[in-house]
């Protein structure tokens, strides 16, 4: 969340400007004020508690023999107590009961909390519920002094703005003028001047009778703000807002010198400076600052005097206050009550009213229902947390899309497997048309099955080897190399594609009318099965009879063959091999069977003639009509199943090569995507409705 990345930037320190305090010295502090707080009795404070009430208050007391002992009693005097709770009435864990009327809403944050605790500022929004607990609730303020001399200014102003200008000077005036010095935060509460002070390593606790605070239920945190102007630009303006809403506190967590933070809400803060070097450190602030309902700024400079007239330039700049012209103001009319006249003009001169008017707000008659701040302060959480999952969001889906491959590569990916393609279909037509008009082709004629019939299936299988799609699946190799190279995909990736091969190639039974080639085509199209290959292991290969289980299921393809690329190419030019050569083989003896079976048959029916009838001329025509229907038969039918065959590896090509870019093609456009995790989607969503459910619950409220 912004608060949270605030505190690890390097350049841009909104921190309290505090001394380091020594463990020692403050041990040896607190020993003594603790000293000052003996009895009569001889009895002594161990533990100091929180106040039960505004005039009395019960410590723990230890006798001689150990038992101990609780009392009650009223304070005499001023007098500082250490390690004092910091309890007050706007403390986020101090309990409470919520009103009937804000039941509701308080639930809808505490799920809030729950369910977008990556997205909300969990101190501004404890902060919120602990507001709702009361229907008046506490509003704290910070006056956040900003350069060298801001941390004096901030107090001068804060006593300016708190002391009764109809009483005499108070002492804790002069207290929070004189702790100026050792650097703590002060924090100004309502109370009796005779309450106790309460040091802590981290605030100092004052409580004081001011009406200003009582009329407006106010507490006021007075702490100091180093911005380094170099690294503003670094940092993003909700976390400027959230640093400086949530003032870090700096307190000593050891004696080595190490200091931690503790992180204190407030519901509005004014930004003070003072002088020519404040007015420079408020200009590094962005400009946004003056626009906040909860962030003002007080830019304290010599004003003209009561009788100079102010330009139209200086009544512009609202946030130009003279604080030394107020202060003489006071002590100028706490001199003499004759000069109220010159008190009330100098004291609007040094615009002390506009600020008195911020710091109030809207007094209790001016509602109804819930406080203003109090909503401002809901408002600002739930904007900050719908950007923040905006943000988170949007970081998140960038960072994804970075990491994915470029749509540029893609899109030249995917014209190169339109390239590949191209040659694909242009080799299978080209080479297959070569090789089928060559001399290995030749040698399947019918009339050479007579004495070369075991040509048919060499001569086929060489065709298929050495001419079908040899160059593509070369070009395959290439491309596949791109596209891991690319980042899209792995070797792995592309072997599962491919390994799923295209038909179990098997010839039609034979019939009495041998099919077509568009039957076959047809019935290839009708009986296709996927077909997976199937990955061996070492100890299977190592394993006569499950190599030989293998390669038997594989329709004896070449098992150790493993390239990292789609074997689609490959297995599909093995299943050829391994199905359809031998059905053409076998085509090819039965046809050749068949012949030699008519042809001697015709040639024993001329001889029984030639024998019976001693008609040579009948013996001789008998025999010539087998002989010439046989061959002619033989021709006929084995030119069929010859151009079959070639129709079949085209068209299984065709498919082959379309199947194989649908392949890579998907591969190109899905592959390489870096997805937004399910979690994140699921929490970001969880975070929207949670702060609708408070939206609309606080819609409900006036």
């Amino acid at each position: 969340m912004p608060g949270r990345v605030l505190k690890a930037s390097a350049g841009l320190q909104l921190a309290a400007v505090n001394p380091y305090v020594c463990p020692s010295c403050l041990f040896g502090r607190t020993a003594w004020n603790l000293s000052r707080t003996g009895h009569a009795d001889g009895t002594r404070h161990l533990s100091a508690q929180p106040l039960a009430s505004r005039s009395e208050k019960t410590v723990f007391l230890r006798q001689k023999g150990g038992q101990w002992l609780h009392k009650t009693f009223r304070p005499h005097g001023r007098r500082s107590a250490a390690n004092v709770s910091l309890a007050s009435a706007t403390a986020i864990n101090a309990p409470s009961t919520v009103p009937e009327e804000y039941r509701a809403l308080h639930q809808r944050l505490s799920l809030l909390q729950e369910e977008a605790t990556s997205y909300v500022d969990l101190a501004r929004l404890k902060l919120a519920c602990r507001s709702l607990e009361s229907r008046k609730p506490a509003i704290r303020v910070a006056l956040l002094g900003l350069g060298v001399n801001g941390a004096l200014a901030a107090r001068k102003l804060a006593r300016v703005l708190l002391s009764d200008a109809l009483g005499d000077e108070e002492a804790w005036e002069r207290e929070v003028i004189d702790t100026a010095k050792d650097g703590r935060s002060l924090l100004l509460r309502y109370g009796s001047s005779e309450d106790v002070v309460e040091h802590g390593p981290i605030v100092q606790t004052v409580h004081i009778p001011s009406p200003f605070l009582r009329r407006h239920s106010l507490e006021i945190l007075v702490t100091t703000l180093n911005a380094d102007g170099r690294a503003v630009d670094q940092v993003s303006e909700t976390e400027i807002e959230a640093a400086i809403l949530v003032p870090p506190l700096t307190t000593p967590t050891s004696a080595g010198g190490r200091v931690g933070f503790v992180r204190y809400p407030v519901h509005k803060a004014l930004v003070v400076a003072e002088g020519m070097t404040g007015a420079v450190d408020y200009g590094r602030l962005p400009r946004f600052l003056e626009k906040s309902a909860l962030i003002h700024s007080a830019l304290s400079l010599p004003l003209p005097s009561s009788h100079s007239q102010q330009t139209g330039e200086q009544t512009r700049t609202f946030n130009v206050v003279d604080i030394d012209l107020a202060t003489h103001a006071l002590d100028l009319f706490r001199t003499s009550k004759a000069n109220g006249a010159q008190f009330s003009k100098e004291w609007q001169m040094s615009r002390m009213p506009s600020l008195t008017e911020w710091l109030g707000g809207a007094r209790q008659s001016e509602y109804s229902g819930m406080h203003p701040d109090v909503r401002t302060l809901l408002d600002s959480v739930l904007v900050n947390a719908s950007s923040a999952v905006e943000q988170s969001e949007s970081a998140v889906t960038s960072a994804a899309l970075l990491a994915s491959i470029p749509e540029s590569k893609r899109r030249g990916l995917d014209k190169t497997i339109s390239d590949w393609s191209a040659d694909a279909h242009r080799d299978l037509q080209l080479n297959l048309n070569t090789a089928l008009s060559s001399y290995t082709w030749r040698r399947t004629a019918w009339w050479r099955l007579f004495w070369r019939i075991d040509d048919v299936s060499v001569s086929a299988g060489d065709v298929l080897r050495l001419a079908w799609l040899t160059e593509a699946e070369q070009n395959l190799a290439f491309l596949s190399g791109r596209i891991v190279e690319a980042g899209i995909a792995g070797a792995a990736e592309l072997k599962a594609a491919g390994s799923v091969t295209e038909t179990q190639r098997e010839l039609p039974p034979s019939s009495s009318s041998p099919p077509t080639s568009g039957e076959v085509v047809e019935t290839q199209a009708q009986t296709w099965e996927p077909k997976r290959a199937q990955v061996m292991t070492p100890a299977d290969l190592l394993s006569t009879p499950t190599l030989v289980s293998q390669i038997e299921q594989q329709g004896n393809a070449m098992m150790l063959f493993d390239p990292p690329w789609p074997q689609t190419i490959y297995l599909s030019r093995q299943q050829i091999l391994n199905t359809l050569v031998p059905a053409l083989h076998r085509r090819a003896q039965v046809l050749l069977l068949s012949t030699l079976s008519t042809i001697g048959g015709t040639s024993a029916l001329g001889a029984w003639i030639l024998v019976a009838f001693t008609d040579m001329y009948a013996a001789g025509a008998v025999a010539s009509l087998g002989l010439v229907w046989s061959l002619r038969r033989l021709q006929k039918l084995w030119g069929r199943e010859r151009d079959g065959f070639t129709d079949v590896i085209r068209e299984d090509g065709r498919k082959v090569l379309g199947e194989l870019e649908n392949v890579l093609r998907s591969i190109v456009q899905d592959g390489g995507k870096v997805e937004v995790r399910s979690e994140d989607k699921q929490s970001w969503t969880s975070a929207r409705k949670a702060i609708a459910s408070v939206r609309d619950e606080l819609a409900k409220i006036e």
